[in-house]
């Protein structure tokens, strides 16, 4: 059965295989060269030397992570509320959210990084400081947006916990200095990586990444998915409808204060992202954002009432019909049956391209081995294709002599794909979307 655990990888799941399938050293090359921190890698690099690398062993790690940040979503609520089987609902709840499953089954650090997130709220919310410097330092290694909640953390101490009657005398502000000592201790191990996190940044400026900044009323509707799960819009008034009156029902009197805490510091990488964003480069985008779907799930089930009890019960029951439609209905393009029928194709004075259109798929037919170069007859590719990891092997810009039949990948329709005459296309092999275009 084709499900989200076992479907083929896709394009940026493919460059993160391929990336942690390499040696230690040369894979921190390509690392130094992306976008992102280290952390992922490095666990991805000693998970596949366990696990190995299929797609179910990949998947597996995601999954574990995942489910992680659920338990971190319901331990969260248990500690506040002291409440075990409103923790046990919201947890279920988390892990079961539409929005988020996808996340589960994928090979990127988007799953690390919730998990690193929620258990750094955890920690924080619960003061349980050693617990919150690994976690956190996981978090700042795996993703730069973790910055965020790390900065409306350290704010919420110092306004919350420091903050007492009477002026700040010298010798006040010298305990409180030394009150901190947990970001104090984050701030340290994270220096280390103070400058790459520079250079990767500048180097997205301004080099075509895809990324845009967004609207208001973008910013607006991707806040509601979250707030409703991610459930098929022609749902998603019903699901609101239920939130709404977890919000208005709690239990306000006894959760008010940790509730707030709990709003600044989820919210904080929505509210930053947006306006870096506009500042500096456009770094808001959904996936990035995971930890905030969870994090809106503890907001909407800590202080259930009792009474209302059985609303959050039919949230676990809804979120939990859509995911399993979600589980079993993939859909990724099938590049591993593209593959197989490739390698059965393949003749002798054959030759494979990607065709760079709106998206290439180097990476995929990398991992199922059949290396294709992109054809880029002119121009230069944009950062966001995985330059980091290309080699000139990876590029063409024209097609070599001898070549006798030319097999090109590619996502685009037939009609519009375009190579240098006198190649026309003879036969057409199609897999959904993905399609080889066996060209004479």
């Amino acid at each position: 059965m084709l499900t989200l655990l076992n479907e083929s990888l896709w394009g940026d799941e493919g460059f993160s295989a391929l990336a942690v399938m390499k040696p230690f050293k040369e894979m921190m090359g390509v690392v130094m060269r992306d976008t992102a921190p280290p952390g992922f890698y490095v666990i991805g690099y000693a998970w596949t030397r366990l696990f190995g690398s299929s797609e179910v062993a990949l998947r597996s790690l995601s999954l574990l992570l995942i489910l992680g940040a659920a338990v971190f979503a319901g331990l969260l609520v248990k500690e506040v509320t002291k409440n075990k089987w409103q923790g046990v609902l919201v947890g279920l709840l988390a892990f079961l959210s539409p929005f988020t499953l996808p996340f589960a089954f994928e090979w990127r650090m988007y799953a690390l990084l919730t998990f690193a997130t929620l258990g750094s709220i955890y920690f924080f919310v619960t003061r349980k400081w050693k617990g919150y410097v690994v976690m956190t330092v996981l978090a700042l290694y795996t993703h730069h947006l973790a910055l965020m909640t790390v900065a409306v953390q350290g704010l919420w101490f110092l306004v919350d916990e420091l903050d007492e009657p009477g002026k700040w005398t010298k010798k006040k502000i010298v305990k409180a200095i030394k009150h901190i000592w947990p970001f104090w201790l984050v701030m340290g191990l994270y220096i280390p990586w103070l400058y790459p996190m520079y250079l990767q940044t500048t180097r997205v400026q301004g080099a075509g990444f895809w990324l845009k900044a967004p609207t208001v009323k973008e910013a607006i509707l991707l806040l509601y998915r979250f707030v409703t799960g991610g459930v098929m819009e022609e749902y998603r008034g019903g699901v609101a409808l239920l939130v709404g009156v977890l919000l208005v029902g709690k239990q306000w009197k006894k959760i008010g204060k940790k509730w707030l805490e709990i709003l600044l510091v989820v919210m904080a990488p929505v509210v930053f992202s947006f306006i870096v964003s506009y500042l500096v480069t456009p770094v808001f985008y959904d996936r990035y954002l995971l930890s905030v779907v969870l994090g809106m799930v503890v907001l909407v089930g800590l202080g259930t009432r009792k009474w209302l009890m059985p609303v959050l019960v039919g949230l676990v029951v809804i979120y939990g019909w859509f995911s399993y439609q979600t589980f079993t209905m993939p859909k990724k393009r099938p590049f591993r049956e593209l593959a197989s029928y490739v390698k059965k194709e393949l003749k002798e004075g054959d030759y494979l391209l990607n065709y760079n259109g709106s998206a290439h798929h180097l990476w995929e037919t990398k991992y199922y081995g059949i290396p294709a170069p992109i054809y880029v007859p002119e121009g230069e590719l944009p950062m966001y294709v995985g330059t980091a990891q290309m080699t000139e092997e990876d590029i063409v810009k024209e097609v070599p002599e001898g070549v006798v039949r030319l097999g090109v990948i590619t996502s685009e329709p037939v009609e519009k794909v375009e190579i240098e005459e006198p190649w026309q296309v003879k036969e057409v092999g199609e897999f959904g979307t993905i399609r080889v275009l066996w060209m004479e």
